[in-house]
């Protein structure tokens, strides 16, 4: 398939590198690097007396090699277990995470003071830095995976310009992706603050505590989204094995909200005897509210893959 029917090669290759880039300096250096990339296109053409046709200019991009790694040349470097190509997205997922987490963490203690609501044993300061240790070991070892994974099977190194998808095409951006891992780590490790058992019991509802339910399947949907976002960071193409993992997981936390509701709330009353009545009706309606945005969210991958692949056959068809 070629990608370059409405784009030069070039200005396919400056898109995609802008995605990864920080939104306050992207323009900046997206004109930087546009304007050395022309100017070494001028130069051949000087020296062979003839323009480069576009074969000819996609090899030289694949000598630059991958946005991704010609984004990160633009944002410093790291070392040791986080290479420089993956250092600068590490240092923000990190620091967005470490944010939120403390921001909810935040909000869990005026709840907790205001409704005397039980949120652990561990002291206060504790928590805090058991979260935080907790969102940095996620973060870490979900980068020294990928890390690992995308340095064995050479993808960066085996990457060309000709892969690169139309934006329509894309599931998202790539820092789109990397706000996904953030905030998915970062859900996931407030949720295992939750003192609960994790066991069939809890899982089909038979304990009388929907919330210890709902908190369970939610926590193993994570597990499944987090690799999903991951990967979505250096490949956004819509597939039909990614669309069909995505709704796989979405139905996941439709389960456990199907689950939840058919439950009793009467032990869950007694689980928490000093919270007002008005919390659990309002416990109920956002299990509902869950079910119509998981619902809809499933519609809407269903919607923009399939427009995806309609785009793409119409461009091959198209093809001479």
């Amino acid at each position: 398939m070629n990608l370059f029917t409405q784009h030069s090669p070039l200005e396919k290759y400056i898109a995609e590198v802008r995605t990864f880039l920080p939104r306050k300096s992207r323009d900046d250096i997206a004109d930087e690097l546009k304007a050395n990339i022309q100017e070494k296109i001028n130069e051949l053409q000087e020296e062979s007396g003839e323009d480069m046709k576009d074969a000819a200019i996609i090899k030289l991009l694949s000598e630059y090699g991958h946005p991704f790694r010609v984004a990160a040349q633009y944002q410093g470097s790291g070392r040791s277990l986080i290479g420089p190509d993956f250092y600068p997205y590490f240092r923000t997922s990190i620091i967005a995470s470490l944010s939120i987490s403390t921001a909810i963490l935040l909000l869990l203690l005026a709840v907790d003071f205001f409704f005397a609501l039980d949120i652990g044993d561990v002291s206060r300061v504790w928590m805090f830095v058991n979260t935080y240790i907790y969102i940095i070991g996620f973060t870490t070892g979900g980068f020294i995976t990928t890390q690992w994974i995308i340095e064995r099977n050479n993808y960066l190194d085996s990457w060309s310009p000709s892969s690169a998808a139309p934006p329509r095409q894309a599931v998202a951006t790539a820092w789109g992706a990397i706000f996904s891992v953030v905030a998915t780590i970062t859900w996931l490790v407030i949720l295992n603050m939750v003192n609960l058992d994790h066991s069939v019991t809890v899982l089909f509802g038979q304990t009388g505590n929907p919330f210890h339910t709902l908190v369970l399947w939610m926590k193993i949907q994570l597990l499944f989204l987090i690799p999903q976002y991951f990967y979505l960071i250096f490949n956004q193409v819509w597939t039909w094995s990614r669309l069909s993992l995505r709704i796989g997981t979405e139905l996941i936390l439709l389960a456990g909200c199907i689950v939840t509701l058919t439950m009793d709330t009467g032990g869950f009353r007694n689980s928490y005897p000093d919270l007002p009545a008005s919390l659990f009706s309002t416990f109920t309606f956002v299990v509902r509210a869950f079910i119509v945005a998981i619902v809809i969210s499933i519609l809407i991958y269903w919607r923009k893959a399939t427009a995806s692949f309609a785009n793409s056959e119409s461009e091959e068809s198209a093809q001479p």
